[in-house]
């Protein structure tokens, strides 16, 4: 059984169907042009609450492209900030991390942790795991149990994510030493 199928039959279905698509399409692309602005400012803002997090006593950040500087009143520079990331267990772990002139760490700042597991690797945005890296200098290890000078504690089941703060933290240890001529 060959049933030919008029114009009209395959027409009218395809037409509606591309309409609706173009429909869809310009609503998608007016809701963005309308967000845009709000997510990029949102997103700035978490950005500089984040550096200030990191190096509270900063008064200023000043932008060098892939760093930011941090100052003090007087404009003199005590610190740099840099974002980095490292893959952990769900992808990407984005991080901020302050580190004062002399190479000490100020603090760091996980970035978006959905990916991460939640109740284990998610809680590497806690205070109790951050607080690890305040003061270490150069670079840290991960250990499980008991760490020392320049270790942090893993998080409990959460090794692969504690690792790769571990790894963001050491990228930034890394580019505070090609800046400053540190670590040589």
């Amino acid at each position: 059984m060959n049933k030919k199928f008029s114009p009209k039959e395959v027409l009218v279905p395809t037409l509606t169907l591309f309409i609706i698509a173009l429909v869809a399409t310009l609503l998608l692309a007016m809701v963005n042009s309308v967000t845009a602005d709000r997510i990029a400012a949102a997103k700035a803002a978490a950005e500089a609450e984040a550096r200030q997090t990191v190096f509270p006593d900063a008064k200023n950040f000043v932008d060098k492209t892939d760093y930011f500087e941090a100052t003090d009143a007087d404009g003199n520079v005590i610190g740099y900030v840099f974002n980095t990331a490292s893959k952990g267990y769900g992808g990407d772990v984005p991080l901020t991390v302050g580190i004062d002139a002399t190479g000490s760490i100020t603090g760091i700042v996980p970035g978006d942790l959905s990916n991460e597991t939640p109740g284990l690797g998610q809680n590497a945005s806690n205070d109790s795991f951050r607080e690890q890296f305040v003061g270490k200098t150069g670079k840290v290890s991960v250990v499980k149990n008991a760490p020392g000078e320049n270790e942090i504690q893993a998080l409990t089941s959460a090794t692969i994510t504690s690792t790769a703060v571990v790894n963001a933290v050491n990228d930034a240890v890394d580019q505070f030493n090609e800046i400053t001529g540190g670590g040589k």
